[in-house]
């Protein structure tokens, strides 16, 4: 296929991760629209998108206008409204099963000359790319969140990936000021998770064994070599559920803490809480 120019997004699954991608692809300038088989998390999404802009232009870090950007976001009510779209990335729950029958919708609506990505974090191209018409189209786009704030996203190669698609998704991520990388041979956990599991395991040892709180350690972490975020505060931040995906795809049992955490309803940032609270605005609270 021919590279294209992205102008017109989908984003399906618009929680932390999806509304994170449609709120910094509409930032740049894009066209966006949005779909989530729960109609209660569109109208979060975009208060919560709302909110988001309003804090980053209160900072300078987003020069653009808040209406602006918002109104190149469109909810849609049916998946075929997506059938111009140069690309969709879908930003589902990490259940292969859902995401595969998602994949193969998106294969009989789209265009053959449309893109397809996949924000998962852990579940290998080979198996999502099985049952799609072009698979040559297929690649993995992983974001890092919180999407507005962080730089990263792994392009995950599929076994029939193109190059022109490649190149495509990364001038995609660089329009909406995001950095890639690319893992170009299956992996458990890609490239970045797998290094990161090496540190998380052992953090969780420390806490487990009362060597250090997860505020201790984090803070340790952040100041000591220089981590943007720890690994107690990664965790919240992606989601506790989702970690735990993350721990069994790299062959290992979540730690006990994590599935009581999880038994609890406590995922993380997106539920208020994990191992640390948070308030209604996402902002940690003081402990």
């Amino acid at each position: 296929m021919e590279e294209i120019k992205i102008n017109q997004l989908g984003v399906i699954g618009v929680g932390f991760m999806g509304g994170g991608i449609a709120q910094v692809s509409a930032m740049a300038g894009l066209r966006v629209k949005i779909y989530d088989v729960r109609r209660e998390a569109i109208s979060k999404c975009l208060e919560t998108i709302s909110w988001s802009l309003a804090k980053l232009k209160s900072k300078g870090k987003f020069r653009g206008e808040i209406e602006e950007a918002l109104k190149r976001i469109k909810p849609i009510n049916q998946l075929e409204e997506l059938n111009d779209a140069e690309l969709v990335i879908e930003a589902i729950y990490e259940n292969v099963q859902v995401k595969q029958e998602l994949l193969e919708k998106l294969g009989k609506i789209l265009a053959p000359s449309a893109i397809i990505g996949s924000n998962t974090s852990s579940i290998p191209m080979t198996v999502l790319s099985q049952k799609l018409p072009f698979p040559e189209n297929f690649i993995g786009t992983h974001f890092f969140g919180p999407v507005p704030l962080m730089a990263l996203v792994e392009l995950v190669m599929a076994p029939k990936t193109s190059e022109a698609t490649l190149e495509t998704i990364k001038a995609f991520v660089r329009t909406i000021g995001k950095t890639p990388i690319v893992v170009r041979k299956p992996s458990p956990g890609f490239l970045v998770n797998r290094i990161w599991f090496a540190t998380a395991l052992e953090a969780l040892r420390c806490y487990n064994e009362g060597i250090g709180t997860p505020e201790d350690i984090d803070t340790g972490m952040r100041l000591g070599y220089g981590f943007s975020a720890g690994p107690f505060e990664v965790m919240d931040n992606a989601g506790l559920d989702v970690i735990a995906g993350v721990f069994r795809v790299l062959g290992a049992e979540p730690p006990e803490v994590i599935k009581k955490l999880i038994a609890s309803g406590h995922l993380g940032r997106k539920t208020g809480q994990g191992f640390y609270r948070y308030g209604a605005d996402g902002k940690k609270i003081p402990s």
